[in-house]
Protein backbone atom coordinates (compact mmCIF):
# COMPACT_ATOMS: atom_id res chain seq x y z
CA UNK A 1 0.00 0.00 0.00
CA UNK A 2 1.31 3.75 -0.52
CA UNK A 3 1.89 6.25 2.04
CA UNK A 4 -0.73 7.83 3.09
CA UNK A 5 -0.72 11.49 2.61
CA UNK A 6 -1.27 13.89 5.73
CA UNK A 7 -4.43 15.56 5.94
CA UNK A 8 -3.02 18.74 6.48
CA UNK A 9 -0.79 18.29 3.63
CA UNK A 10 -3.74 17.75 1.40
CA UNK A 11 -6.11 20.37 2.64
CA UNK A 12 -3.39 23.00 1.82
CA UNK A 13 -3.57 21.76 -1.18
CA UNK A 14 -7.25 21.64 -2.06
CA UNK A 15 -6.66 25.22 -0.88
CA UNK A 16 -4.36 26.60 -3.61
CA UNK A 17 -5.87 25.11 -6.32
CA UNK A 18 -9.03 26.74 -5.28
CA UNK A 19 -8.00 29.96 -4.80
CA UNK A 20 -4.57 29.57 -7.37
CA UNK A 21 -6.34 32.75 -9.29
CA UNK A 22 -6.84 35.07 -6.08
CA UNK A 23 -3.31 34.18 -4.71
CA UNK A 24 -1.70 35.53 -8.33
CA UNK A 25 -3.55 38.19 -8.19
CA UNK A 26 -2.54 38.78 -4.24
CA UNK A 27 1.15 38.08 -5.74
CA UNK A 28 1.06 40.64 -8.40
CA UNK A 29 -0.84 43.32 -6.90
CA UNK A 30 0.16 42.87 -2.98
CA UNK A 31 3.41 44.69 -3.59
CA UNK A 32 1.60 47.58 -5.06
CA UNK A 33 -1.10 48.13 -2.39
CA UNK A 34 1.86 47.93 0.27
CA UNK A 35 3.63 50.99 -1.58
CA UNK A 36 0.05 53.04 -1.57
CA UNK A 37 -0.50 52.25 1.80
CA UNK A 38 3.27 53.58 2.75
CA UNK A 39 2.68 56.84 -0.03
CA UNK A 40 -1.14 57.54 0.05
CA UNK A 41 -2.95 55.87 2.71
CA UNK A 42 -1.28 56.20 6.16
CA UNK A 43 -0.47 59.70 5.06
CA UNK A 44 -3.91 60.88 4.04
CA UNK A 45 -4.78 58.96 7.46
CA UNK A 46 -2.44 61.10 9.45
CA UNK A 47 -3.62 63.99 8.05
CA UNK A 48 -7.16 63.46 8.84
CA UNK A 49 -6.51 62.87 12.38
CA UNK A 50 -3.99 66.06 12.25
CA UNK A 51 -7.46 68.08 11.67
CA UNK A 52 -8.90 67.70 14.87
CA UNK A 53 -5.33 69.47 16.29
CA UNK A 54 -3.94 72.48 16.77
CA UNK A 55 -0.10 71.58 16.19
CA UNK A 56 1.95 74.47 15.58
CA UNK A 57 5.45 73.43 14.77
CA UNK A 58 7.00 69.92 14.90
CA UNK A 59 8.71 70.25 18.53
CA UNK A 60 5.43 71.38 19.57
CA UNK A 61 2.58 69.60 21.36
CA UNK A 62 -0.22 68.71 19.39
CA UNK A 63 -3.77 69.99 21.22
CA UNK A 64 -6.74 68.18 20.44
CA UNK A 65 -9.74 70.98 19.44
CA UNK A 66 -11.95 68.96 17.79
CA UNK A 67 -13.52 70.32 14.72
CA UNK A 68 -12.12 73.99 15.36
CA UNK A 69 -9.84 74.02 12.32
CA UNK A 70 -12.89 72.74 10.06
CA UNK A 71 -15.12 75.70 11.44
CA UNK A 72 -12.24 78.02 10.89
CA UNK A 73 -11.59 76.76 7.09
CA UNK A 74 -15.38 78.25 7.02
CA UNK A 75 -15.07 81.34 8.60
CA UNK A 76 -11.77 82.70 7.47
CA UNK A 77 -12.39 84.47 3.72
CA UNK A 78 -8.20 83.74 2.86
CA UNK A 79 -9.21 79.43 3.18
CA UNK A 80 -12.69 79.91 1.25
CA UNK A 81 -11.79 82.34 -1.20
CA UNK A 82 -8.81 79.86 -1.97
CA UNK A 83 -11.14 77.00 -2.38
CA UNK A 84 -13.49 79.00 -4.64
CA UNK A 85 -10.47 80.47 -6.53
CA UNK A 86 -9.16 76.45 -7.30
CA UNK A 87 -12.90 75.46 -8.26
CA UNK A 88 -13.20 78.24 -11.23
CA UNK A 89 -9.49 78.35 -12.39
CA UNK A 90 -9.07 74.55 -12.28
CA UNK A 91 -12.83 74.52 -14.10
CA UNK A 92 -11.29 77.06 -16.66
CA UNK A 93 -8.36 75.01 -17.03
CA UNK A 94 -10.57 71.65 -17.52
CA UNK A 95 -12.27 73.28 -20.04
CA UNK A 96 -10.11 74.70 -22.37
CA UNK A 97 -8.11 71.82 -22.18
CA UNK A 98 -10.33 69.35 -23.20
CA UNK A 99 -11.34 71.48 -25.61
CA UNK A 100 -7.77 72.22 -27.18
CA UNK A 101 -7.30 68.71 -26.92
CA UNK A 102 -10.37 67.24 -28.95
CA UNK A 103 -9.36 69.69 -31.58
CA UNK A 104 -5.76 68.36 -31.44
CA UNK A 105 -7.45 64.91 -31.28
CA UNK A 106 -9.19 65.23 -34.26
CA UNK A 107 -5.95 66.83 -36.16
CA UNK A 108 -3.54 63.65 -35.30
CA UNK A 109 -6.78 60.95 -36.16
CA UNK A 110 -6.31 62.43 -40.18
CA UNK A 111 -4.19 60.34 -42.46
CA UNK A 112 -1.20 62.15 -41.87
CA UNK A 113 2.03 61.72 -43.19
CA UNK A 114 4.57 61.03 -39.77
CA UNK A 115 1.23 61.60 -38.08
CA UNK A 116 3.43 59.11 -34.92
CA UNK A 117 6.39 62.22 -34.97
CA UNK A 118 3.38 64.90 -34.92
CA UNK A 119 1.42 62.86 -31.78
CA UNK A 120 4.97 62.39 -29.81
CA UNK A 121 5.58 66.17 -30.24
CA UNK A 122 2.26 67.22 -28.58
CA UNK A 123 2.86 64.95 -25.55
CA UNK A 124 6.38 66.47 -25.09
CA UNK A 125 4.83 69.24 -22.64
CA UNK A 126 3.54 66.46 -20.33
CA UNK A 127 6.42 64.47 -19.78
CA UNK A 128 8.93 68.01 -19.30
CA UNK A 129 9.47 69.29 -15.96
CA UNK A 130 7.29 71.78 -14.30
CA UNK A 131 9.89 73.40 -12.48
CA UNK A 132 11.83 73.66 -16.12
CA UNK A 133 9.59 74.76 -17.71
CA UNK A 134 8.06 77.21 -15.48
CA UNK A 135 11.32 79.07 -15.12
CA UNK A 136 11.38 79.46 -18.82
CA UNK A 137 7.98 81.50 -18.59
CA UNK A 138 9.20 83.46 -16.24
CA UNK A 139 11.56 84.54 -18.62
CA UNK A 140 9.38 85.29 -21.34
CA UNK A 141 7.55 87.18 -18.89
CA UNK A 142 10.71 89.33 -17.11
CA UNK A 143 9.22 92.83 -16.59
CA UNK A 144 13.12 94.47 -17.66
CA UNK A 145 14.38 91.93 -19.88
CA UNK A 146 11.84 89.74 -20.70
CA UNK A 147 11.28 88.76 -24.44
CA UNK A 148 7.40 89.41 -24.97
CA UNK A 149 8.23 92.73 -23.20
CA UNK A 150 11.16 93.36 -25.62
CA UNK A 151 8.53 92.70 -28.25
CA UNK A 152 5.95 95.03 -27.07
CA UNK A 153 8.70 97.70 -26.28
CA UNK A 154 9.66 97.09 -30.25
CA UNK A 155 6.43 98.01 -31.18
CA UNK A 156 6.60 101.43 -29.26
CA UNK A 157 4.38 99.73 -26.28
CA UNK A 158 5.11 100.26 -22.86
CA UNK A 159 5.92 97.07 -20.92
CA UNK A 160 3.66 95.32 -18.63
CA UNK A 161 4.36 93.76 -15.16
CA UNK A 162 2.59 90.88 -15.74
CA UNK A 163 3.00 89.83 -11.76
CA UNK A 164 1.16 92.78 -10.49
CA UNK A 165 -1.90 92.32 -12.77
CA UNK A 166 -4.30 89.52 -11.70
CA UNK A 167 -5.94 89.32 -14.23
CA UNK A 168 -2.72 88.69 -16.66
CA UNK A 169 -1.35 86.06 -13.55
CA UNK A 170 -4.61 83.90 -14.16
CA UNK A 171 -4.10 84.31 -17.89
CA UNK A 172 -0.63 82.77 -18.24
CA UNK A 173 -1.57 80.42 -15.68
CA UNK A 174 -4.01 78.96 -17.68
CA UNK A 175 -1.91 79.40 -20.97
CA UNK A 176 0.54 77.37 -18.86
CA UNK A 177 -2.08 74.57 -17.44
CA UNK A 178 -3.50 74.26 -20.94
CA UNK A 179 0.36 74.00 -22.61
CA UNK A 180 1.13 71.38 -20.28
CA UNK A 181 -2.03 69.04 -20.67
CA UNK A 182 -3.39 69.61 -23.93
CA UNK A 183 -1.41 66.53 -24.67
CA UNK A 184 -2.48 64.17 -22.70
CA UNK A 185 -5.80 64.54 -23.49
CA UNK A 186 -5.29 64.87 -26.89
CA UNK A 187 -4.42 61.47 -26.92
CA UNK A 188 -7.37 59.99 -24.91
CA UNK A 189 -9.54 62.16 -27.15
CA UNK A 190 -7.74 60.46 -30.10
CA UNK A 191 -8.07 56.71 -28.55
CA UNK A 192 -12.01 57.29 -27.67
CA UNK A 193 -12.03 58.99 -31.78
CA UNK A 194 -10.55 55.24 -32.72
CA UNK A 195 -13.13 53.50 -30.92
CA UNK A 196 -15.94 54.57 -32.45
CA UNK A 197 -17.10 52.01 -34.67
CA UNK A 198 -16.46 53.46 -38.45
CA UNK A 199 -19.53 50.91 -40.00
CA UNK A 200 -21.95 54.07 -38.21
CA UNK A 201 -19.55 56.44 -40.82
CA UNK A 202 -20.18 54.50 -43.55
CA UNK A 203 -24.23 54.29 -42.93
CA UNK A 204 -24.39 58.43 -41.73
CA UNK A 205 -22.36 58.77 -45.38
CA UNK A 206 -25.31 56.67 -47.21
CA UNK A 207 -27.67 58.83 -45.69
CA UNK A 208 -25.75 61.97 -46.70
CA UNK A 209 -24.80 62.95 -43.77
CA UNK A 210 -21.40 65.88 -44.39
CA UNK A 211 -18.99 65.92 -41.70
CA UNK A 212 -20.63 68.39 -39.42
CA UNK A 213 -23.77 65.48 -39.20
CA UNK A 214 -21.15 63.35 -38.10
CA UNK A 215 -19.44 65.02 -36.24
CA UNK A 216 -22.75 65.61 -34.03
CA UNK A 217 -24.78 62.70 -34.31
CA UNK A 218 -22.04 59.82 -34.76
CA UNK A 219 -18.46 60.81 -33.23
CA UNK A 220 -19.82 63.20 -30.28
CA UNK A 221 -22.09 60.24 -28.75
CA UNK A 222 -19.55 57.45 -29.39
CA UNK A 223 -17.16 59.53 -27.67
CA UNK A 224 -19.36 59.85 -24.03
CA UNK A 225 -17.73 56.92 -22.13
CA UNK A 226 -14.67 58.10 -22.72
CA UNK A 227 -15.58 62.02 -22.27
CA UNK A 228 -16.76 60.90 -18.82
CA UNK A 229 -12.95 59.70 -17.85
CA UNK A 230 -10.82 62.18 -19.24
CA UNK A 231 -13.71 64.94 -17.65
CA UNK A 232 -13.27 63.76 -14.13
CA UNK A 233 -9.35 63.19 -14.55
CA UNK A 234 -9.06 66.62 -15.83
CA UNK A 235 -11.26 68.12 -13.01
CA UNK A 236 -9.85 66.48 -9.98
CA UNK A 237 -5.98 67.68 -11.60
CA UNK A 238 -6.79 70.92 -12.36
CA UNK A 239 -8.83 71.84 -9.39
CA UNK A 240 -5.43 70.74 -7.73
CA UNK A 241 -2.94 73.30 -9.91
CA UNK A 242 -0.60 74.15 -7.36
CA UNK A 243 2.96 73.93 -9.25
CA UNK A 244 2.31 76.57 -12.06
CA UNK A 245 1.25 79.19 -9.07
CA UNK A 246 3.86 78.70 -6.77
CA UNK A 247 6.78 79.27 -9.75
CA UNK A 248 4.66 81.46 -12.30
CA UNK A 249 3.12 84.18 -9.52
CA UNK A 250 4.25 82.51 -6.03
CA UNK A 251 0.25 83.49 -5.31
CA UNK A 252 0.47 86.89 -5.89
CA UNK A 253 -0.50 89.53 -6.59
CA UNK A 254 -1.72 90.07 -3.25
CA UNK A 255 -2.45 86.58 -2.71
CA UNK A 256 -5.35 86.93 -5.60
CA UNK A 257 -4.16 84.04 -7.29
CA UNK A 258 -3.66 81.59 -4.34
CA UNK A 259 -5.34 78.05 -4.88
CA UNK A 260 -6.00 75.93 -2.02
CA UNK A 261 -3.43 73.47 -2.55
CA UNK A 262 -0.82 76.66 -2.05
CA UNK A 263 -2.73 77.58 0.82
CA UNK A 264 -2.30 73.96 2.26
CA UNK A 265 1.38 73.97 1.65
CA UNK A 266 1.96 77.48 2.99
CA UNK A 267 0.36 76.49 5.69
CA UNK A 268 2.32 72.89 6.17
CA UNK A 269 5.58 73.87 5.42
CA UNK A 270 5.92 77.83 5.46
CA UNK A 271 3.57 78.31 8.86
CA UNK A 272 4.05 74.85 10.13
CA UNK A 273 0.73 74.85 11.22
CA UNK A 274 0.00 71.03 10.55
CA UNK A 275 -3.56 70.93 12.33
CA UNK A 276 -4.92 73.66 10.08
CA UNK A 277 -3.01 71.90 6.87
CA UNK A 278 -4.69 68.52 7.89
CA UNK A 279 -8.06 69.81 7.78
CA UNK A 280 -8.17 71.36 4.88
CA UNK A 281 -6.08 69.05 2.95
CA UNK A 282 -9.63 66.27 3.93
CA UNK A 283 -12.34 68.93 2.92
CA UNK A 284 -10.57 69.27 -0.55
CA UNK A 285 -10.62 65.38 -1.09
CA UNK A 286 -14.33 65.22 0.42
CA UNK A 287 -14.88 68.35 -2.25
CA UNK A 288 -13.09 66.52 -4.88
CA UNK A 289 -14.89 63.21 -4.40
CA UNK A 290 -18.33 64.80 -4.11
CA UNK A 291 -17.66 66.12 -7.28
CA UNK A 292 -16.52 63.12 -8.97
CA UNK A 293 -19.35 61.13 -7.55
CA UNK A 294 -21.76 63.54 -8.68
CA UNK A 295 -20.72 64.11 -12.40
CA UNK A 296 -20.48 59.77 -12.47
CA UNK A 297 -23.80 59.47 -11.64
CA UNK A 298 -25.46 62.10 -13.95
CA UNK A 299 -23.46 60.75 -16.50
CA UNK A 300 -24.51 57.65 -16.62
CA UNK A 301 -27.74 58.60 -16.00
CA UNK A 302 -27.70 60.54 -18.71
CA UNK A 303 -26.88 57.45 -20.97
CA UNK A 304 -29.46 54.98 -18.93
CA UNK A 305 -32.36 57.34 -20.16
CA UNK A 306 -31.08 57.24 -23.27
CA UNK A 307 -31.66 53.40 -23.49
CA UNK A 308 -34.21 52.19 -25.56
CA UNK A 309 -36.15 49.49 -23.34
CA UNK A 310 -37.04 46.30 -25.07
CA UNK A 311 -40.05 44.54 -25.44
CA UNK A 312 -40.51 41.03 -23.89
CA UNK A 313 -40.25 38.36 -26.79
CA UNK A 314 -38.52 40.80 -28.83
Amino acid sequence: MGQAVPFKQTKLKRFLVRHRDGLIALAILGPMIFWWLVVSGFPTLFGFILGFFEWIGIQGQPKFIGLGNYIRFFEDPQYYNALWRSVWMGALVSGVTLLAGFGAALLMNMPLFGKGIYRSIWYIPAVTSTVATTQIFNILLDPNNGVINNFLKSLGHEPIIWQFSTGWSVFWIVVYSVWKGVGGAALIWLAGLQSVDVSLYEAAEIDGAGRRQKLRYVTIPGLKPIATYIVITSLIGAIQIYEQVMFITGGGPYGQTEVLVFRIYRDAFWDFNLGMAGASSLIMAVIVFTVTVLYYRRSTKADRSNTIPLKKGA
